[in-house]
């Protein structure tokens, strides 16, 4: 979905959410029997995490879909007859799911025009610290952390793609050293529960694209002065309960 359309309706919902409550606090509405029990902030914080989940399948990122789904059955747990289950099992459960669906339903690079023999590199489950220079050969690169740290060195002449993703884990990247291909590259990132640092040759033109839900994207790096034939940079994605750094090197 266009980052502006995920926007517009999540920003819609929160204003619907906002007017819901003013009209439950002067009575023009009562709750159903199943949310009497929880108050105002519970609500707020069921909504928001509602919205995630939207978030979440639509970028089909399991962590922020289990995690909300957790907190809002520790919410509702009265009404729905949980509570020997709360807090502590239905967060480990969460996590477990993620975990497990994020194995059996790894992201996968996207494909245009016709096949490439792609070039991968993954660093899952690991609480080890590595380092590695990837110099390529196909312009295309993919890496997933999850668990653990990394740091990547991307050094190719024809770059243009990599699709990054960081999962309850640390990654930073470095481009600089990279030629963009045609004059252009795609850096596709998805940060759940993570940190991302980006590293951007400070020659290259920057376009942020990357929708952020309950996390942060500190861009550092889109504004400046730029020549008419300056390499287009075009950083798509999302973060959730994450952090992403656009930094210029």
């Amino acid at each position: 979905m266009n980052r502006n359309y995920r926007s517009i309706i999540f920003a819609l919902l929160l204003i619907l959410l906002a007017v819901s409550l003013i009209l439950w606090k002067l009575n023009v509405f009562n709750l159903p029997v199943a949310f009497a029990g929880v108050g105002p902030w519970g609500l707020i914080v069921s909504v928001i995490m509602i919205i995630a989940i939207i978030n979440g399948i639509m970028d089909l990122n399991f962590g922020s879909i289990f995690v909300p789904l957790a907190v809002i059955a520790i919410i509702f747990d009265d009404a729905l007859g949980i509570t020997a289950l709360t807090p502590w099992t239905v967060m480990i459960v969460a996590f477990l799911l993620t975990v497990a669906f994020g194995m059996l339903f790894p992201k996968h690079g996207h494909f245009y025009g016709h096949h490439h023999d792609h070039r991968r590199r993954r660093g899952n489950f690991s609480n080890q610290f590595t380092e590695t220079y990837d110099e390529g050969e196909n312009g295309y690169f993919m890496y997933s952390m999850k668990f653990g740290s990394t740091t990547k060195y991307i050094r190719s002449q024809n770059l243009h793609r990599a699709d990054l993703s960081s999962s309850f884990g640390e990654m930073s990247v470095f481009f600089d050293g990279s030629v963009p291909q045609d004059n252009k590259v795609v850096i596709d990132c998805h940060v759940a529960f993570g940190e991302m640092d980006l590293f951007i040759p400070k020659e290259w033109k920057i376009v942020n694209k990357v929708s952020v839900m309950l996390g942060d994207c500190q861009d550092r790096a889109s504004a400046g002065d730029f020549t008419d034939n300056a390499p287009l940079c075009e950083i798509t994605g999302n973060v959730s309960f994450g952090e992403l750094q656009i930094n210029r090197v």
